[in-house]
């Protein structure tokens, strides 16, 4: 994945979207819901992707805060690997696409939240809960 300069063009982006047709994704593809959180980088907004209707998380990320904490390479990295997981319990990166000052990720949405924020309420998992979540 590439982090664009201010000089490249204004929109840029390219998913898998059935087989190997290739997609195209700009802001435009999508109504923008409510604020699901906020990150270091950015934030997450529910979605809805206009032409299929599909729910999805939209996670914004600002080019400059990236470039300032040196990260490009890691997300690129995290991007590339996210792609290609396919796992119940791992969230499923649809696709990304940026523009000048932003990236935007496209996540599969999880309805009941983070599994972080459900360790943290039990301060720790059996082993049983621990197994089922990370079972392939």
């Amino acid at each position: 994945m590439a982090i664009a300069s201010e000089t490249q063009p204004q929109e840029k982006a390219s998913t898998e979207v059935s087989g190997e047709e290739k997609k195209r994704w700009t802001l435009n593809d999508f109504d923008i819901g409510k604020p699901l959180g906020r990150g270091k980088f950015g934030h997450v907004y529910l979605a809805r992707e206009k032409r299929s209707n599909h729910i999805v998380a939209l996670k914004v990320l600002f080019k400059s805060q990236l470039q300032q904490s040196q990260v490009e390479h890691q997300l690129r990295r995290e991007v590339e690997i996210q792609s290609h997981l396919r796992h119940p319990n791992i969230l499923r990166l649809y696709g990304y696409f940026y523009d000048q000052k932003r990236v935007y990720l496209i996540l599969e949405y999880a309805a009941k939240g983070e599994l972080y924020k459900e360790l943290q309420k039990c301060k720790y998992f059996s082993e049983r809960r621990a197994a089922t979540v990370s079972y392939f």
